[in-house]
């Protein structure tokens, strides 16, 4: 039960990190509530356009399950990578802001479940000026 609970509290953490992100950068942003939405939050830009983004979080540092992205327009996938420092609040997660088509390509395939490793992605890191529109 302490697993459930610490993937919980890790993907809340991290919705509300990418959340405060956005308001910094003067974006109208909207989380979605609930535990089965297939959309973390959603973004108005001001020519009313909207982004959608999925918010996919580890505290560990190599891989990240991506089982349940679809490439679309306009969607994107921030990874949060804690690098196994979730409970050192001083201590910033890496952030990767990613294309949900882009996603797609870059994926492995391990025993059956589709995984994006942290090195395939580090050219995203910190990209938050492509959710501008």
């Amino acid at each position: 039960m302490i697993e459930r609970a610490n993937a919980f509290n890790t993907g809340i953490a991290s919705e509300y990190l990418v959340l405060h992100k956005l308001y910094r950068l003067g974006l109208e942003a909207h989380l979605s509530q609930g535990n089965k939405k297939s959309i973390d939050i959603r973004v108005v830009l001001n020519d009313q356009k909207t982004l959608s983004i999925d918010v996919k979080s580890v505290r560990g540092y190599s891989s990240l399950i991506v089982n349940n992205v679809i490439a679309r327009d306009n969607h994107f996938i921030v990874f949060v990578v804690y690098n196994n420092k979730f409970d050192e609040v001083g201590v910033i997660p890496e952030i990767f802001i990613v294309p949900s088509q882009d996603v797609v390509t870059l994926l492995t395939d391990f025993s059956g479940q589709k995984r994006i490793m942290k090195g395939k992605i580090l050219d995203y890191k910190d990209k938050w000026e492509i959710l501008r529109g």
